[in-house]
């Protein structure tokens, strides 16, 4: 090489050459060619120690600068580079993943047809040399999934430059490599999306006037979009939740975006008859990030719209898992009462499942509920018997929502009345002057209606939202109040969640309910 040669002036004309990044004439377009080529052709002369800065050189150089003639060139030598040495393979793999953004200056360009045929040009190059290195390289896959996730963009970078980012992520677990990289792919997108959620916080979405009960709202069958919900006077839980507070929260846009490129992905593997085994993998990082993340308010919809795909496989397996998690006394008291909350909310709002698969999950509860019953005596203790009552409340919740239809089918309707709630609900414990009061007074109001069993006792609630002792059982982290799939209130995945309580009525017509 020219600088062992002792030739300093034509080893740093060749860096110079590498570093030209204004718009080069035709004939520097050449020579550029011509040096890439060739530095192709000699990498087993190149020595990291000697030659740094003409590495540094290549490694920081931008497809985005260039034409498809020295794209090709530096994809060419990136690719001799990561295969003749192991030294130079995490290096060749961070310049690769670091063309997943363009600079700065093109975020403008992508808005045009010619910047979107730049990205197309650079990033179907960048995934096909991915490719390359891993046929070559077997160890590459396995050093390019922290690589990927170490250049993660935050949650405070620009929208176009994350939303870019993520789809060269989704690319990698939908593409050639994804039996390598895609799970983790999966997982860090998850993460990011935990992150984002977070950080919008509760007073953002919650209105002032809180004394809006749960249910001022139609509970079976809705047929209207979220958009027209919050004109009707008839707004969800957490208080009044609305979309119209969320307007100009740039994280809140941010989540909305890529929760919608999540989804579209999610819809392409359906397609491609892999939604299964992705949704493997979603269930996994559910466990260990959503279900532990404190009262997540949007990013559970990826869960929900994959269920609502494939309710027969995906929907019949998250909502076992929740049970299972709720009824598994190894768990700490949090995560099952998180898992009960969500598993409610998601057999309430899933209109997707069949009303018999529905009774079955209940039932499930209900014995627990039961068995718990047996074994503990003693009168009302909101915090010892915490996971019990949300169990109660879980129950009732689901009945507010489900009880008639499942009243209106003979075989569930005899199911139904042989559940021992009665004997639950009039417990020492008593789970009706625990639990949340609106939920309370809205499944005994149904429960007469139904002559589901004969309630005794006057609850007097004045339309409380709450109580002191849904407060205490709630815990500082208000798990009684949680109802994690509430109708989702970002406004682009709308129209993917509303389609998911749209899909009840396909059901419904196919017999299938």
């Amino acid at each position: 090489m020219l600088l062992v040669q002792g030739d300093s002036d034509s080893y740093d004309q060749l860096i110079g050459v590498l570093h030209h990044k204004e718009r080069l004439a035709p004939d520097e377009v050449a020579l550029l060619v011509t040096s890439l080529k060739a530095l192709s052709g000699a990498v087993s002369c190149i020595d990291m120690v000697h030659h740094k800065s003409l590495l540094s050189s290549i490694f920081g150089m931008s497809l985005w600068n260039y034409g498809p003639d020295v794209m090709d060139a530096l994809l060419e030598l990136i690719l001799s580079l990561a295969a003749s040495s192991g030294n130079y393979l995490d290096c060749s793999l961070d310049m690769l993943v670091s063309n997943f953004m363009p600079p700065y200056s093109f975020l403008d360009l992508l808005k045009q047809p010619r910047g979107l045929t730049r990205k197309d040009q650079v990033l179907s190059r960048v995934h096909s040399t991915l490719k390359d290195i891993a046929d070559l390289v077997p160890l590459a896959p396995s050093r390019l999934v922290p690589i990927v996730i170490q250049r993660m963009p935050n949650v405070f970078t620009k929208e176009p430059l994350i939303m870019i980012y993520v789809e060269n992520m989704l690319r990698l677990e939908g593409g050639a490599i994804r039996e390598l990289v895609g799970n983790m792919m999966l997982v860090a997108l998850m993460d990011r999306l935990v992150d984002l959620d977070v950080e919008i916080a509760w007073e953002e979405v919650l209105q002032d006037d809180c004394s809006k009960g749960i249910f001022e709202m139609e509970l079976e069958d809705m047929e209207e979009p979220a958009d027209d919900v919050e004109n009707d006077g008839g707004e969800l839980h957490r208080g009044s939740l609305s979309r119209k507070s969320l307007g100009g929260n740039l994280i809140a846009e941010k989540l909305d975006s890529l929760m919608v490129l999540t989804f579209e992905h999610l819809e392409s593997c359906e397609a491609g008859g892999r939604l299964i085994e992705v949704f493997e993998t979603l269930v996994l990082s559910f466990q260990t990030t959503v279900l532990n993340a404190f009262k997540s308010k949007f990013a559970q919809f990826v869960m929900f719209y994959a269920c609502a795909l494939d309710p027969e496989n995906c929907g019949v397996r998250f909502a076992r898992m929740l049970a299972d998690f709720f009824v598994c006394s190894t768990f700490p008291p949090l995560n099952r009462m998180s898992a009960v909350a969500y598993l409610a909310s998601y057999l309430s709002r899933g209109k997707f499942l069949t009303a018999s698969f529905v009774a079955n999950i209940l039932e499930r509860l209900v014995v627990w509920c039961l068995e718990y019953c047996k074994i503990h005596d003693g009168d009302i203790n909101p915090k010892a018997h915490r996971v019990f009552y949300s169990g109660c409340q879980a129950i009732m919740y689901v009945l507010c929502f489900r009880m008639r239809s499942m009243m209106n089918v003979p075989h569930l309707r005899s199911q139904l009345l042989l559940l021992p709630l009665e004997t639950i609900l009039k417990h020492p414990l008593s789970p009706l002057k625990v639990c949340l009061p609106s939920i309370v007074e809205e499944f005994l109001r149904q429960a007469k209606a139904a002559r589901l069993f004969t309630v005794s006792e006057t609850f007097i609630f004045s339309d409380l939202l709450e109580s002191e002792l849904s407060r205490a059982f709630g815990g500082i982290e208000r798990l009684d109040m949680f109802f994690p799939f509430d109708p989702c209130l970002l406004k682009k995945c709308d129209r993917f969640t509303f389609l998911a309580f749209r899909l009840h009525n396909f059901f419904r017509n196919a017999n299938l309910l």
